[in-house]
Parts: structure tokens; sequence; C-alpha cells
């Protein structure tokens, strides 16, 4: 913080004053006043009257820096607001798109005819659906046979 503005080398108004127009804010030049309390110059209303003046300025600074990033976030809140709504409609226009071409396929195939026919069979089966199957003949051993029908007379033995 440049000090030599004024008559001596204590802060003061002239100081605060070219500080500020050499691009300085407010809050730097509080915090510097903080940091560096004894080179504050003392006039006729005393140090604090320089200090609160630039307190205020600061507090009024702060605030606007608050309300810029407010304002900041609300016009990024309705940004964003824009693009869901933009993408929302995108949506709705890709599903009409999609539902008109369904539309015109459906009407373009509605001329034509199907090529599916059903054909009875010349000759119904008289067998209900087993004349695939076909019976063969009994194949039994005639020794087993004659075992179990008591052909031999071994007590109690089958001859298999």
């Amino acid at each position: 913080m440049d000090t030599g503005y004024g008559q001596s080398n204590l802060f003061g108004h002239q100081d605060y004053y070219r500080n500020l127009a050499s691009g300085k804010s407010n809050q730097d030049i509080l915090a510097w006043i903080n940091a560096n309390s004894s080179q504050l110059h003392g006039n006729r209303y005393g140090p604090n009257e320089l200090v609160s003046q630039i307190a205020s300025a600061a507090a009024q600074e702060r605030q606007a820096e608050q309300l810029a990033i407010q304002r900041q976030q609300e016009i990024q809140r309705q940004e964003q607001l824009q693009r869901e709504a933009e993408a929302r409609q995108a949506e709705r226009l890709r599903q009409m798109e999609i539902k008109e071409r369904t539309q015109a396929a459906n009407t373009a195939r509605a001329d034509q005819k199907s090529s599916l026919q059903i054909k009875s069979q010349s000759k119904p089966p008289g067998s209900g659906g087993t004349q695939s199957f076909k019976r063969r003949k009994l194949q039994v051993n005639p020794t087993a046979y004659a075992a179990i029908a008591g052909g031999q007379r071994d007590a109690g033995v089958i001859n298999v």
C-alpha cells in the first residue's frame, strides 16, 4: 500500500483516495489497515473516522460482490432450465418423427395382401394323429415264456 501521497508517511485520506484511483479495492485497503494499524494518520476526526469510512465502503463492495454472484448463479440456473427445455422439445420432435415414419410405413403396407394361405390336407388322417406309429410283431422268448407259464417243472426257477 502506498502511503506517500499525503503530508506524511502515515496512511491518511489522500493515500486512501490515490490507492482507490490506482485500482485497489476498499477490501484490500481495509485488510492492509487491519494489518498495519500503527501506520494510520490521525486528523481532526481521528484515525477511526477514516477506518469506519473504509469499512463501510468495503462492506458495500462485499455486498455488491455477493449480489453479482447471486445474479450469476441465477443466470446459470436459467440457462440450465433453458437447456433442459430444449432437450425435452428435441425429444418430443424425435418421438413425433418416429410416429410419422411408422404411420407412413403402415399406410404404404396397407394395400398389400398377405401371402399366407392355410391349406387343408387332401386326405384326412384316420388314426387321429397316430399314423406314424407302426405295430410290431410280439417278440417273446419261448423259453422264458414257458418258464413263467409253468412249462418247465424246476420248482420256482425262472429260466431267462
